[in-house]
């Protein structure tokens, strides 16, 4: 076994010339658990600027100078920068949590994967298992195909250092000389880009603060700002804040409320802002940026308000803000692409909006924003205008780290360009798709992925885990064309609930448990008191797309018939969604029949959870209407609430 530390090495390298180079380095340290301990325990070097992330108790344990971060929490990353970044995969490899810290990393920055070796990563216990894992299965029961789709984006990627147990050390010359292209040498891979003065960092974010500060000194503006990760949108947001909160902005009043002869030119004029998000950790850059030019003396801070003279900014989550709709002169709403179409579209009663979004990320996905949000917009709103940012901020363009981290999280995934479009569901195909081809499938696997982004907000890196592993699940497709030239057009992703051990389910009857998965047995058992949900077998459908070119054609009704057909043996078909109008008369057509709604709203959409289900053998038919019956009992009880937050409009779909 070699003794030496390269690891530490190349990164005292990398992090000495860090100034001098315009990508990161991505290096993959892989051995067994003592010898990848070896590599990294040498690092000795102040650890500012340096990020741990894994759980010390149950992988490596990081260097004396380092504090480490779990990767189920960097989200509290989110606006720092780093310079190096080891990520422990012994405690586990959490998909969310990899793209998350990946774009903290500046230019120059060293990204360190450390493994098992990866001829037995399929055969370690990754730690993330049990979080897979849903009842009654264990971590022995969770697939392995997400590592092999791991392994096959490292082996196909060029531009990473490999450091393997047993294996000669790779050449570290390279990295120790600045990378930035000579303008004499001929290497004109990437321009040099026009000089911005501070605080912008790239053109494209100073174009981007001028043009919406020209736009929201209009009496009504809409704006529309998309970027990939890493481009300074948060960033342009808080700019954009701090220049107004400076100045004002001319002729507004609170919400417009002001009468157009009370309207001045005066820039220091009240102005009213409200920032919103899917949470509060998503807006920390505008936050940051903002409280970084404004001056600490004057800028009045409590929670969730910054006031600077007479000018104020609030942040709200999207439900608050529906619900209470307080007056503002400017809307900022940040990830746009993670919060529902129909609460955009709710929002826009403001008299200026900017609605920014990320277009690949694990924020949510842009492309489904474009695809849902856009063309309603676009009729509602004709004069809106679309910017792009396209300069990355933290590095230089055709990033190495940033190309592999789009490739093993899907994060550009996209349906396919559809040759042919069928009218109706008659020239479609159906059948259960093997998740050991989708691996082996990369093409179809990309497809299939994009069609899941544009067909919910909330998909995640982490979703393509779960739809790989987890081992309660099964995938459906819809194909057009002949086997050898066929395109997929439709996906659902099915998930196997019940039946449910006596113990079990008394235990959760009686509120003393709550075992991972199970949705539908475990709602009908703690909230309905349903004890016959126990005994039943059923699937619950946990996501349904249908390529945007060919939807309202009857192919996902056609696909759900397919389903039913295929699965044999079940008593029950179900789903979970956050309730709106038009998803409730969906599945009422194919026979589902609510069962239970959500008391809460959701914090980011502002729907109630929904669980709806149709019978299929006796015992399904029997448990959908005693679950039907306690439905009907509990809207009785909210419709006489007079706190009830349900809309008349769901009351009326929802009329049993």
């Amino acid at each position: 076994m070699n003794s030496i530390q390269p690891v530490c090495e190349i990164i005292e390298s990398v992090l000495n010339n860090v100034q001098q180079r315009e990508h990161r380095q991505l290096v993959l340290v892989s051995g067994c658990r003592a010898w990848c301990q070896q590599q990294i325990s040498g690092l000795t070097r102040p650890a500012a600027r340096i990020l741990w992330i894994g759980d010390a108790g149950v992988g490596l344990i990081p260097p004396a100078s380092l504090k480490p971060v779990s990767a189920k929490q960097t989200h509290q990353l989110l606006g720092q920068e780093s310079d190096c970044i080891l990520f422990d995969c012994w405690s586990g490899f959490n998909p969310n949590g990899f793209g998350q810290v990946a774009g903290t990393l500046v230019a120059g920055g060293i990204f360190v994967l450390i493994t098992p070796p990866l001829s037995a990563w399929q055969l370690f216990s990754d730690p993330e298992y049990d979080h897979i894992a849903v009842e009654p299965y264990g971590a022995a029961d969770v697939g392995r195909r997400f590592i092999r789709h791991l392994l096959k984006t490292i082996a196909t990627d060029n531009d990473l250092i490999q450091f393997a147990e047993d294996q000669p050390f790779p050449d570290l010359s390279s990295l120790t000389v600045a990378s930035i292209p000579d303008p004499h040498s001929g290497d004109q891979t990437r321009l040099e880009s026009p000089p911005v003065s501070a605080p912008f960092r790239t053109v494209d974010q100073e174009v981007m603060v001028k043009r919406c500060l020209e736009a929201v000194r209009q009496p009504r503006a809409v704006q529309v700002v998309t970027a990939d990760r890493g481009r300074g949108k948060s960033a342009a947001l808080g700019i954009l804040a701090a220049v107004i909160m400076k100045r004002g902005l001319a002729g507004t009043g609170a919400a417009g409320k002001r009468a157009d002869a009370e309207h001045s030119d005066d820039l220091n004029s009240r102005v009213e802002i409200i920032l919103t998000a899917p949470s509060r950790g998503a807006v920390q850059s505008v936050i940051t940026m903002l409280e970084r030019l404004l001056p600490a003396g004057l800028l009045e801070h409590q929670k969730d308000r910054w006031v600077f003279g007479q000018t104020r900014l609030r942040f709200m989550l999207p439900d608050q803000l529906l619900q209470q709709r307080p007056a503002a002169d400017l809307l900022l709403i940040d990830e746009a692409a993670a919060i529902p179409a129909p609460v955009l579209l709710g929002l826009l009663e403001y008299p200026r909006v900017i609605f920014a979004s990320t277009l690949h990320g694990y924020e949510g996905t842009g492309q489904g924003f474009a695809v849902r949000f856009m063309p309603y917009l676009d009729r509602i709103v004709p004069e809106r205008q679309l910017l792009t940012m396209r300069q990355p901020v933290r590095w230089a363009e055709g990033d190495p780290l940033e190309r592999f981290t789009y490739k093993a999280l899907l994060l550009d995934a996209e349906p396919a360009n559809l040759t042919e479009c069928p009218q109706d569901s008659a020239g479609v195909s159906f059948r259960r798709l093997a998740r050991d081809q989708l691996v082996t499938d990369s093409e179809m696997l990309k497809q299939l992925f994009g069609l899941l982004i544009l067909a919910h907000y909330r998909t995640t890196p982490g979703d393509l885990r779960i739809l790989l592993d987890s081992p309660n699940i099964e995938v459906w497709a819809g194909f057009t064309g002949t086997e050898g030239e066929s395109q997929l057009v439709a996906t659902a992703l099915l998930a196997y609930e019940g039946p449910i051990n006596t113990g079990l389910a008394n235990a959760i009857m009686d509120g003393t448990r709550r075992p991972k998965g199970q949705l539908i047995p475990q709602t009908l058992l703690a909230h309905c008191h349903i004890p016959e949900a126990a005994e039943c077998r059923g699937v619950r459908v946990m996501r349904i797309a249908v390529h945007p070119q060919l939807q309202r054609r009857g192919i996902g009704s056609a696909l759900l018939q397919a389903i039913e057909q295929g699965c044999p043996g079940i008593d029950w078909l179900g789903t979970s969604f956050g309730a709106t109008a038009d998803l409730l008369c969906f599945w009422q057509q194919f026979g589902l029949r609510l069962q239970r709604l959500g008391h809460n709203r959701d914090k980011v959409s502002g729907t109630h959870a929904a669980v709806m289900l149709r019978g299929i053998s006796t015992a399904g038919i029997q448990l959908q209407e005693k679950g039907t019956q306690k439905a009907r009992q509990q809207l009785q009880r909210l419709s006489a609430s007079a706190t009830a937050t349900i809309s008349d409009e769901l009351f009326d779909v929802l009329a049993l």
